[in-house]
């Protein structure tokens, strides 16, 4: 009796491992096709919370109803890019826009493909690795590779930088940007007529064409013909003017900045006696004021031989809530550049009862020296030019020829005035020694108005977030250790306990 009850367990033990490897060999019969055909389909979910590798349905919308073709050129080899951790939200985000059929995707090494690359940098563009070229109909848009992620920060205690949070910007911007191509759509940038100023398309198609990188528009604007400024214009520029703006375009300039405009004046000396009263009425509104001077340097180690008008000066660093300095400071002059303004009158500034409304910074001035009393001391000078009642020369301080101002009672209205418009001209615009003035101008440009919104097309910032949770002691961290490690293996050892005791029973 005992033999045949021992036979029974036995049968039953064998039963029972008999229904355990069926049910192992079940699920890997099952598991590892699932996963082959998962591979070769290449099904992926998104599980993160911002659905970062995925595209909204605001894009996937908007390009199934595309019916235009558009070229994206993504300069570097997307198996290289697949590689690289940090940028997965990126390659997966491209390979769905590749997807679409009104989108012609290539991916290219800028090295391999030089022909393709001259063709795109022949459109104007100074092209790096990662960047993108996105055309149609005969337009396009150039999207830094910087511009696809963010980072905010915080300062600890100890002053340390840290970053708080990370964000793929990409597919707003690269929406917005095949959006601008294939629409039409235009950032207006004017250059007023009518006063003998300089004009586009003889002295500025250089500029032209680098601001179309930024997604720029340069048209002239004659205001005197026209109700208003148009709806729309990030800023507008006046350009060595050789007469004074009449009192209606006057009204029309300050209804433009009263709805948050911005103006730049490049005001190149003029000999003649010129009195730009209604210019000067808007510059002292933003508490600056205009000198009828010409700069002249009278130490010959800093201007050019034998051309005291052309000569270095100071960058200043910016004290704004943008800082329009630092990329100057950072990339020309910690690599040894100068900056160098020729033929430049000076300005100065005032102040008004506005002025806690307004913001008011120097970004160029002429060089100091400390003299023996300790002061900081100028050697350049301001001499009587143009006008009818400037007369005397300034001497001994330190002259600012290039001024900015923000009104916060203007919806935050920004001018920035430079004693110059010969800098950033066909001539000028590549030379060496004009290359910090250049670049302190296209900054002020992406201060006063970035040009990324109007390629905005609502699609907020996805963070980098992963699940994750904190230990705040010592304890917490040995509970925690208690119930995902030794739990899960006090559990293993009693289930071999059991089928070692029905194996052997």
């Amino acid at each position: 009796m005992e033999q045949k009850e021992k036979s029974f367990r036995n049968l039953k033990n064998r039963k029972f491992t008999l229904y355990a490897l069926i049910l192992a060999v079940l699920a890997f019969a099952i598991t590892i096709p699932l996963n082959l055909l998962a591979s070769r389909l290449d099904i992926q979910w998104d599980m993160t919370p911002t659905k970062i590798y995925n595209l909204t349905d605001t894009t996937k919308d908007y390009l199934s109803s595309l019916d235009k073709q558009v070229d994206f050129y993504f300069l570097l080899d997307m198996d290289l890019l697949s590689t690289d951790m940090n940028s997965m939200e990126l390659y997966h985000t491209l390979e769905q826009y590749a997807s679409y059929d009104c989108i012609n995707f290539v991916s290219f090494d800028p090295d391999d493909e030089p022909t393709l690359t001259k063709k795109l940098m022949d459109l104007g563009y100074t092209l790096s690795e990662g960047d993108m070229v996105i055309s149609c109909d005969g337009r396009s848009k150039h999207i830094e590779a910087s511009s696809m992620y963010s980072t905010q920060y915080s300062t600890d205690d100890s002053g340390n930088m840290i970053a708080d949070s990370a964000f793929f910007n990409g597919e707003n911007i690269i929406t917005g940007a095949i959006e601008a191509v294939a629409s039409g759509r235009d950032t207006k940038v004017f250059f007023l007529t009518g006063h003998g100023e300089r004009q586009i398309d003889t002295d500025y198609t250089k500029l032209k064409m680098n601001l179309s990188n930024r997604n720029y528009d340069l048209q002239e604007l004659d205001l005197a013909a026209e109700e208003a400024v148009p709806e729309g214009t990030a800023f507008v520029i006046l350009a060595a003017p050789q007469t004074d703006i009449s009192k209606d375009e006057l009204r029309k300039l300050n209804a433009y900045l009263d709805n948050g405009g911005n103006v730049c004046f490049w005001m190149s000396p003029n000999a003649s006696e010129t009195q730009y009263k209604n210019i000067e009425s808007i510059m002292n509104s933003f508490g600056i004021a205009m000198d009828y001077d010409r700069v002249k340097e009278t130490d010959s180690s800093i201007h050019v031989s034998d051309d005291p008008y052309t000569f270095r000066c100071t960058v200043v660093a910016s004290e704004d809530e943008v800082d329009l300095t630092y990329e100057i400071i950072e990339n020309y002059l910690n690599q040894g550049y100068s900056a160098y303004m020729s033929n430049t009158r000076s300005f100065y500034q005032t102040y008004s009862a506005d002025e806690t409304s307004l913001k008011v910074g120097s970004l160029l001035q002429t060089m100091t020296s400390t003299d023996d009393m300790g002061q900081d001391v100028s050697t350049a000078v301001g001499e009587a030019y143009g006008g009818k009642n400037s007369k005397n020369v300034k001497e001994g301080q330190i002259l600012d020829l290039a001024m900015y101002s923000t009104s916060t009672m203007r919806n935050n209205a920004k001018i920035m005035v430079m004693g110059n418009a010969d800098f950033i001209d066909d001539a000028n615009l590549q030379e060496d020694y004009m290359i910090v003035p250049v670049s302190l101008m296209l900054s002020t440009f992406s201060w006063m108005y970035d040009s990324k919104l109007d390629l905005d097309m609502g699609i907020e910032n996805k963070e980098q977030t992963y699940d994750s949770f904190f230990l705040n002691s010592e304890q917490a961290a040995n509970t925690a250790s208690i119930v995902f490690i030794c739990v899960p293996f006090a559990v293993g050892l009693i289930g071999l306990g059991v089928w070692l005791k029905r194996r052997y029973s």
